[in-house]
């Protein structure tokens, strides 16, 4: 006799409700960066970073994907490597890996596969570093420190050793202690064979180049004798035979050296190199130079409608120069949006690619047709795109993040500008993502770093945190901000506090006139720059009701002595130096206003800054708690300046907690 069964009827599930996007992205959104074209088929390696959701470590591979987009496949095992470059026959890719606490090496692997090799065991590790076009040499650069005891002699446990200071740079932010130790270029055979030593002296190099022919060598190198006056990155253009030898400098005038490319199909005495640079009395104002190098002429390309990018030392290397049918490639910021740019040698600029988008480490084939680089915009993550300039035709290859902003959307962005004294200040404001017109918002100001920097229209989880908390971000950039032209950014020398501040509040004026937004219900966020720019509304406007302070500068006396560029960027950026123009110094000071703030403050900052030390935060936080302020401190251990670039995942995201729930207790009802 047969059983008689029930069949079962499934229930279907609804889909998951979306969530506001928040702090939990620091853990489950991976990023995608770094792109690298392989000479031949074109395919693209990069570096996927993601964190660890058992050990919350941060751990980065390199996967690979075809250059017209597909499954992509995982090339290194991990978990800390990065910056990969192809061999010019396609047939190797190099990169680089940290192993435990060591510093970073190049691996070699087979692109058909096999097992990934160590190429280097340099003390010092390895910074940078290039092919030759024959492939058989890769040129890096390597952390040499005459100082530092010879590894036979050296103690488990060391012995705590005395550090002499002889220099004003003598340590760094992200990058520690330096004392004298100097960046040198090593030759390193492909095959195999030890790493030779090419530069010597006290001097540091970077952003390597190799002539096509193989014969020479164009790096940026601190050769002046104002380096001692200069920040790391306030470097010379200079070139020497490939082999080692003589140095020579060119357009010693020109500083802040970065992407340098030599012109591809020149007869040795007609070789060209372009490079982005800047003059010496305004290094946050880039051009693109172009260089012969058998007369040493050196012309100047671009006007400052538009900033060349040359990176973020340390952390980001600077994009590279392509040459393409006679016109150099590069990228470029202007009014608050990034593209990809072309000038010829006598100087027309045309825009390849420009869209409302922020873009960034480009790569590129070396007949310059086919490109690849990481866009973002206000509501899509970075991703990796590939453009084929002869077909006209681009697309995105990756998709890290997309699943996270699926389930977290963020909100939109609408853009807007106030005149004022004179100039069209440029303003963004972020909504919820689920913002009702009819409705009434707390307003946050979140104020961006620099000065000398840019709120731009890439993706800004910052933003979209605080926003997704429920809160209208305000984004301005006031008198200094870069992208808008050398004028525009060198308004700030000598005022902080000053016009920029009025730009800030013309904004805020300007947005709550809108019928969504509560002007009773104001907030404030800056870092940085951002940090002193809140700390001094604070001491100066009553209308905001919380204030979440990052890593500020209060005291600028203090800070000139406390800071790692104080010289190259304290005297030109507040006037001179502190026992030159003491009243200035302390009149353009937020710790002299401490006794006026009512706002109630959160203080947050990284232990292990160098640019902004946290002393800064310590002699706010002591004034106003000593005059009974509402003021809370919250101090990040092992943290530098640009932890939340980088640093430990689970204080990234205590910051963004922190942040939102202080907006939280004093913004909402």
């Amino acid at each position: 006799m047969a059983l008689a069964t029930r069949e079962e009827t499934a229930v279907p599930q609804a889909p998951p409700q979306p969530r506001p996007f928040d702090s939990s992205f620091v853990l489950d959104m991976p990023s995608a960066g770094s792109p690298a074209i392989r000479p031949g088929d074109g395919a693209i390696a990069y570096v996927v970073t993601r964190v660890d959701r058992e050990t919350l470590a941060t751990e980065s591979h390199i996967e690979g994907v075809p250059f017209g987009g597909g499954v992509a496949r995982r090339l290194t095992d991990g978990p800390r490597d990065s910056s990969p470059r192809w061999s010019p026959d396609g047939g190797t890719l190099a990169f680089l890996r940290r192993e435990e606490d060591g510093p970073a090496q190049i691996w070699l692997q087979r692109a058909d596969g096999g097992a990934a090799t160590a190429r280097t065991s340099l003390r010092g590790g390895v910074a940078e570093f290039v092919w030759s076009p024959d492939g058989a040499t890769i040129y890096c650069t390597s952390d040499v420190d005459p100082d530092a005891m010879p590894a036979s002699a050296e103690r488990d446990p060391p012995l705590p050793r005395v550090r002499e200071v002889h220099e004003i740079y003598y340590r760094g932010d992200t990058i520690g202690w330096r004392g004298r130790t100097r960046r040198q270029i090593y030759a390193v055979p492909a095959s195999g064979g030890r790493a030779r030593r090419l530069t010597r002296g006290d001097f540091q190099h970077r952003a390597l180049a190799v002539s096509p022919d193989g014969a020479a060598i164009a790096f940026a190198s601190d050769r002046s004798r104002k380096r001692h006056e200069r920040a790391p990155w306030g470097a010379e253009l200079c070139v020497m035979p490939a082999e080692g030898g003589r140095v020579q400098r060119f357009a010693r005038d020109v500083v802040a050296v970065g992407g340098i490319a030599w012109r591809p199909g020149r007869a040795p005495g007609e070789q060209q190199i372009a490079f982005v640079g800047a003059p010496e009395d305004n290094t946050w104002q880039r051009y693109v130079y172009l260089l012969d190098l058998a007369s040493g002429e050196c012309r100047r390309l671009t006007d400052d409608s538009i900033d060349p990018q040359t990176g973020f030392f340390p952390i980001a290397p600077a994009p590279p120069l392509v040459w393409r049918d006679g016109r150099v490639l590069f990228l470029a910021d202007a009014k608050g949006a990034s593209g990809i740019y072309a000038v010829t040698p006598s100087g027309e600029v045309e825009a390849v690619r420009l869209r409302r988008e922020l873009i960034g480490a480009l790569d590129a084939t070396a007949e310059g047709d086919r490109l690849a680089f990481v866009a973002s915009s206000p509501r899509a993550a970075p991703q990796v795109r590939t453009l084929d300039l002869r077909a006209g035709r681009g697309r995105a290859v990756t998709r890290a993040g997309a699943d996270y902003l699926a389930a977290h959307p963020p909100g939109h962005t609408d853009r807007f500008r106030v005149r004022r004294a004179g100039e069209s200040i440029a303003a963004r404001l972020v909504h919820p993502p689920d913002f009702d017109a009819s409705r009434r918002y707390p307003l946050v100001l979140e104020i961006h770093g620099g000065p000398n920097a840019f709120h731009g229209d890439g993706f800004s989880p910052l933003h979209q945190v605080i926003a997704g908390a429920g809160f209208l971000v305000l984004a301005v950039n006031p008198r200094g901000s870069s992208s808008y032209g050398a004028d525009f950014t060198s308004q700030v020398f000598e005022d902080w506090g000053g016009e920029d501040y009025l730009d800030l509040l013309a904004a805020v004026d300007a947005a709550c006139r809108r019928p969504y937004v509560d002007e009773q219900r104001l907030g404030l966020h800056g870092y940085s720059y951002g940090g002193y720019m809140s700390s001094w509304i604070v001491g100066h406007d009553e209308r905001f009701r919380a204030a979440v302070i990052g890593a500020p500068v209060t005291n600028l006396v203090s800070m000139y002595g406390q800071t790692d560029i104080a010289v190259s960027f304290g005297e030109r950026q507040w006037g001179g130096q502190p026992q030159e123009n003491l009243d200035h110094y302390v009149e353009r000071s937020p710790l002299t206003y401490a006794d006026r703030v009512t706002t109630p403050v959160l203080l947050l900052h990284g232990e292990d800054d160098i640019r902004v030390p946290i002393s800064q935060s310590e002699e706010l936080y002591v004034a106003l708690k000593r005059r009974g302020k509402t003021v809370e401190f919250a101090r990040f251990p092992g943290c530098s300046h640009l932890f939340l670039r980088g640093g430990h995942a689970a204080l990234r995201k205590e910051y963004y907690d922190r942040s939102v729930a202080w907006l939280e207790r004093w913004l909402t009802p």
